[in-house]
């Protein structure tokens, strides 16, 4: 098992991420994770010895049980900001627009509860009409900016410390 790319100081968290954009139909996959309260795109780490594409691959099937295939490289984001902890994190994250390889999957919500690295972790999916987003509380709120955007954007820097 490899490691998760992450760092913690007294300071500061750092995380390398990948975020994967499902849309169909105008609507868009997100997660609720542990009834955070908050919706945000699936994905997580990057492992050291993994590319980010692999990284997105990786997740999806961990979080949705369905596989992948990565349509287009969006972009990449530095984020900071402060968690639900009080803590400030750093993050780098990759961005992907993502089809799952089954294309005539139903828009039907789903739960999952994932094992992750022994972890429990019980993860909502909601397909959001795009034209309602701005009623959800979505996480890094910028996604929204992005998809209204049409998903063009390489390198942005967001900074809410």
């Amino acid at each position: 098992m490899r490691e998760s790319i992450k760092i913690k100081t007294n300071d500061y968290n750092f995380k390398f991420r990948v975020s994967g954009l499902i849309i169909k139909n105008n609507k868009l996959l997100l997660v609720d994770m542990d009834n955070s309260g908050f919706l945000c795109l699936p994905g997580g780490y990057v492992e050291l010895g993994e590319t980010t594409e692999e990284a997105i691959k990786r997740e999806f099937i961990e979080e949705t049980k369905r596989k992948v295939v990565i349509e287009k490289y969006l972009g990449v984001v530095e984020n900071y900001f402060i968690n639900k902890y009080c803590k400030k994190i750093h993050e780098i994250s990759f961005y992907y627009l993502i089809n799952f390889v089954d294309n005539n999957i139903a828009l039907n919500d789903f739960t999952i509860i994932e094992n992750d690295k022994g972890q429990r972790i019980k993860l909502d999916f909601k397909w959001i009409d795009i034209n309602k987003l701005d009623i959800f509380d979505v996480r890094p709120s910028f996604i929204k900016n992005i998809i209204i955007d049409k998903l063009e954007f390489n390198h942005l820097i967001f900074n809410d410390l």
